[in-house]
């Protein structure tokens, strides 16, 4: 990033980011009535398990999907269990919700489900995106000349055994996959034998997906609250659930992208969000040159609030918040009206 330069203009602007800081918060992506309907592709079956919705999306004029909800905590569930219900993984409910206890949030406390997200930039119209700043995946596909995208939250790999970015295919479909522990493991963490039978002790799953690079796969867990960290060897794991459903979307040879945007821009309509997630390796000043670089590609740069920019950037609440000019207005005058929600 140290060839990107800053838009000019943004300058005067960012010379006054303490004062930035003290206006009024950015406002988070409201909810509205109204639920998906389930997934392309599901049974009756999956229908009852999988939590995963198809929508539909426009890159130019509806990138942003989901909206925000809440939940009433009932006896003694936890955010982990609760994440799970609503398709999320533990980083994103525990971000949402940082003043509650992850194992005892208590009865009838109040629970946000961060379920709005901008779509991040894809190459494709049909492949899957593993976007790694947010941990989760995405499938674009077409139906009948609909753009439509499908989300699962996944596990990544740990700092000792990161998942790589680049691009890849899918070579192979698993169903009760065996798996051999790899030598790297296996010098670590000696197992009872080399190789691990499909049933509960298996770490795959009951799918999965070989990459091109063909020691990483897209697979199930028999750990469904590691779903949501980086707790993997570099393979990618989603919740028991979700795989057979994304198995059974996904042919031979679907492209797969794995990305870090840990910075995304969206719109709905005439509102432009973004959404910002930590990352140790970047500085507010060079989030601030990827949503430059982002505006100007989508010819955006007019329409936001470079205030509410900043904040989003300084907050990095890892969900969409509102950042044109029109909310700008709306917050200077002291009107809390939360922006419109999902209408799909």
């Amino acid at each position: 990033m140290a060839n990107r330069r800053i838009n000019r203009n943004l300058l005067p602007t960012i010379a006054l980011l303490p004062w930035l800081l003290l206006t009024a918060p950015p406002t988070p992506l409201a909810a509205t009535p109204g639920d998906p309907l389930p997934a392309a592709g599901q049974t009756e079956e999956q229908v009852l398990f999988s939590h995963a919705t198809t929508q539909s999306y426009d890159r130019q004029s509806w990138s942003v999907i989901g909206s925000q909800r809440e939940h009433r905590v009932k006896g003694r569930e936890s955010l982990l269990e609760i994440a799970r219900d609503y398709g999320l993984g533990y980083r994103e409910i525990a971000m949402a919700n940082p003043k509650l206890d992850p194992l005892l949030p208590g009865d009838g406390a109040k629970v946000v489900i961060p379920a709005a997200r901008v779509l991040p930039e894809a190459p494709f119209e049909h492949g899957i995106l593993i976007n790694l700043a947010e941990k989760r995946l995405y499938y674009f596909f077409q139906e009948q000349a609909e753009n439509l995208v499908i989300t699962f939250p996944v596990g990544i790999g740990a700092t000792d055994g990161e998942t790589p970015p680049g691009d890849f295919t899918i070579t192979t479909k698993l169903t009760e996959p065996n798996w051999t522990v790899p030598e790297s493991i296996w010098q670590k963490r000696p197992y009872p034998q080399r190789v691990i039978p499909p049933g509960p002790d298996n770490p795959m799953g009951s799918h999965a997906l070989q990459l091109s690079q063909s020691s990483y796969f897209i697979h199930g867990t028999n750990r469904p609250w590691s779903i949501g960290r980086r707790a993997t060897h570099g393979c990618i794991r989603l919740y028991p659930e979700d795989i057979p459903l994304l198995f059974r979307l996904t042919p031979p040879q679907t492209p797969v992208r794995i990305v870090r945007q840990s910075l995304k821009v969206g719109v709905r309509m005439a509102e432009v969000y973004v959404e910002v997630h930590p990352d140790n390796s970047m500085s507010n000043s060079d989030y601030l040159l990827v949503a430059q670089e982002l505006l100007q590609q989508k010819d955006l740069v007019e329409r936001v609030d470079l205030g509410l920019l900043l904040k989003a950037v300084r907050e990095k609440k890892g969900v969409p918040v509102r950042i044109d000019r029109e909310q700008g207005e709306l917050r200077a005058g002291g009107d809390d009206r939360a922006p419109v929600g999902n209408k799909m």
